[in-house]
């Protein structure tokens, strides 16, 4: 993976995180939600050690009702303070 990629796998992966969090998730409360995805998948994705089918994401958004885009785009800061 290269770096490029590395950074925008970290930026799903803070987000998804920050998403999850926001809605009161645990990871295993998204896994239930999501149907192939399980814990530790959602874990790998959060911390960027994993590299996804797009279908996996799209199920992860879909779980937490928000767009592709809502994962994807860096937020500012002060969105992933508690």
């Amino acid at each position: 993976m290269s770096a490029k990629e590395d950074e925008y796998f970290k930026i799903i992966g803070k987000n998804i995180r920050r998403y999850r969090k926001l809605k009161g998730l645990s990871q295993q409360s998204l896994a239930t939600l999501c149907e192939r995805v399980d814990r530790s998948k959602i874990s790998d994705i959060e911390n960027a050690k994993e590299d996804f089918m797009y279908s996996t994401l799209i199920e992860v958004c879909i779980a937490l009702e928000l767009t592709p885009a809502d994962i994807v785009i860096e937020k500012t800061e002060d969105f992933y303070k508690d």
